[in-house]
Formats: structure tokens, sequence, C-alpha cells
């Protein structure tokens, strides 16, 4: 509406010469309503008026005129249109734009991060450890396991009892989620816990670079150097048993399964965090370069980025190997999962006031070329609404 505004203004300021056929033309905008612009009726409008052009030798000059008033009209009166216009009945899920999409997608981010912020207090360590512990149990033959919460029924047989307080957390945040977002399909324990998983270790290494100055330098490091971790992938069932092959319960068997599932040398080592007992990490570190000597020059690379005050390439290493584990090592996620019907906007019900001038102009109107443009703004005025 802005730019179409504008374009108004600089058409008009920009005309010198008389105006013959404009009367007609603005008295007829000014008793039809226009709503909110439409490309394809501005189109059907244009063509109408440039046979009008043709039959009255309208001067280029008036016919830039007549789309200056029409386009001026459709930014003042749609904006107003828009804001006020009634809503009837809802679009399905199936039927969102893309910018209904991403505004559903937003907003669910943001309650995630709320209530994963407030009922999950265990370290990110922790979290990652569910992700990655149900990520490779993935078998690729018979394409079962993989990420979908099944981690949750064999802590017991792994001897990680204690992660039980951190599932439990987890679904509390579902809980608080579920609770409040419109969809007709529920989250997921699968999907928060991958969120949270992410979240988490962004938020870490965002108070990592804060930390890197006493001074108050640290947030500006932070915000003006932070790197780049992509949110995941959204809408993952949810297993009722263990499925696919049984979590490895050593690190070299678990090193051993990422290597079949296709992970690489770098990969491993930045999910080192990920691990049991990465709570010491560079323990953790320093067994899986007793296991792999490639992994272990991947590792001392991770240390000397550590050490640096952007920690760049290791976080980014850490972000894109998280992202391959939640996008490669599980079953197909839903790509509708969690959007819900839209209302609809209802253009053919807005009603607009009238511009005070109107009977005045409209006076002026009564045949020849000035009624021909009439029909050229009907037009117009039938495309937009009225």
């Amino acid at each position: 509406f802005v730019a179409l505004g504008l374009t108004a203004l600089v058409a008009l300021l920009s005309l010198r010469a008389p105006v013959r056929a404009a009367p007609g033309l603005r008295a007829t905008l000014a008793t039809r309503a226009v709503t909110s612009p439409a490309a394809a009726c501005v189109g059907r409008a244009a063509r109408a008026a440039r046979s009008v052009r043709v039959a009255a030798r309208v001067g280029r000059k008036d016919f830039l005129l007549a789309g200056a008033i029409s386009a001026g009209l459709a930014a003042t009166n749609g904006a107003r249109a828009e804001r006020d216009a009634p809503f009837t009945g809802t679009t399905p899920v199936e039927m969102l734009v893309p910018g209904q999409k991403s505004k559903q997608r937003t907003d669910l981010y943001v309650l995630m991060k709320a209530k994963i912020g407030e009922k999950v207090s265990s370290p990110y360590t922790s979290v990652m450890q569910l992700v990655l512990l149900d990520a490779i149990t993935r078998d690729k033959e018979t394409k079962t396991g993989g990420l979908d919460g099944s981690v949750q029924y064999e802590l017991d047989s792994l001897g990680l009892p204690g992660l039980k307080s951190t599932v439990s957390e987890l679904k509390s945040a579902q809980q608080a989620i579920n609770a409040e977002w419109p969809s007709e399909d529920k989250l997921t324990f699968t999907d928060v816990m991958i969120f949270a998983g992410y979240l988490k270790t962004a938020q870490a290494f965002s108070k990592a670079l804060s930390s890197r100055s006493t001074n108050g330098g640290g947030a500006t490091i932070a915000a003006g150097f932070g790197n780049p971790f992509p949110i995941p992938t959204l809408g993952r069932d949810d297993a009722s048993s263990s499925t696919g092959l049984a979590a490895p319960k050593t690190l070299e068997e678990m090193v051993a399964r990422m290597k079949a599932l296709g992970l690489q040398t770098r990969d491993i080592a930045a999910l080192a965090l990920a691990m049991p007992g990465s709570e010491d990490l560079e323990k953790v570190e320093a067994d899986l370069s007793a296991i792999d000597g490639k992994i272990k020059g991947a590792i001392q690379a991770a240390q000397q980025s550590r050490r640096t005050v952007t920690q760049n390439s290791y976080q980014v290493n850490v972000g894109e190997a998280y992202f391959k584990l939640v996008n490669t090592l599980g079953p197909k996620v839903k790509p509708l999962a969690y959007y819900y019907p839209a209302p609809k906007f209802d253009i053919s019900k807005v009603k607009l006031k009238q511009l005070e001038a109107a009977s005045e102009w409209h006076a002026m109107d009564n045949s020849g070329t000035m009624g021909q443009w009439d029909n050229a703004a009907g037009t117009m005025g039938q495309c937009m609404g009225r």
C-alpha cells in the first residue's frame, strides 16, 4: 500500500499539462469504494481505460493520472478495509499461504521457547544425550527406529536412570505447549525433545560468547558474532515402545553405530557434547580420541576453536552435525504438522465510507467520454470490491 501511494504521489507531481478526462474518473472513484488491490483485476481495468484513451484521444499524461488516482485510493482505502474487514469461515491448513504458515511457525517457536524455559531445568547436555541416543537406534535396513521418542523406554537398560528427570521435564513442557497451541494435532514428545536440544544448546553457546569479556563486551560479541544454529524441522510421531536397533551401551559401540549411519568424523567430534558423560566434555573427548585417530584430529581442532573469542568453527560444526542428526535419522516428518485453519478474509463484505465530495464530483459526470471513463473506473471498482 505504501508503494502504491508513493507511485500515485510521484505520478501526480510529475504532471504539468492540463488534464481533460480526469474529473469523470475522479468522480467515479470517489463513489466506488476500493477495498484492496488485486493485480489481475487491475489489468482488466487498465484494458478498459486503454480503449477509452483511444476513443477520446486522451494524452499519455491523462492516462497516468487515472492510474495514479486509482493507486492512491487503493493505498489509502485498502489498508483501512483490511483492518476493519470481517472474517467469514476459515482457510483449511492445506490451503494456507506461505505467509500464514511462517507466522504460525514463528508463534509456535516463541511458545515452545517460553514453556521449555519454564519447565526444563536440566543442562543442555542431558537433553542432547536423549536426542543422540534416540537417533542412533535407526535401522536403515528395516527403516525403523531413530528419532521417535523411544529412548525414554530404554534408560534403565542403558544404565542412565538419571535422564528420567529430564524426560519428565520435557513432558511437562509438552503438556504446557499443547494446552495453549490451537492445532488439532498436538506436539509430540519427540519434537519437544529435539527443539529443546536445539534451544538449550544455542543458548549455552550464546552464553559462552557473552562470558568472553567482563566489561560488557561479551554481550556485543554474542550479538555481533553469534554463530548460526539451524532450527530443526518439526512433525514427528511418538513411538509407544522401543523401536529399531538397541541403543549402544559403550562409547566404542556408539562411534561404530554413528559411522554406520553415515555421520562423518567431524560430526562425531562435534557431537561429543551429546554423548553420555558429556557433563565432563574434555574426558569424553579424550576417550573418543583414544578410539580413533581421525576423530582425535577433529577434536583437537574443536578444542582450539573453543579457545577463540567467537568459537566459530566449533559452534558451526555442532549446529550442522545436530541438524544432520535430527533430519536424517528418523521417520519422515509431516510437513503440515501443528498448523491450524486461519480466519478467511471475506472481501465481499467490506464496507468503506464514501468520500465527502462524492456527490459533487458525480454531478459533473453526465455523458460521452466521462461516462466511458466511468465504465473503466467501474471495472476497477468491481475488481477491487465496493
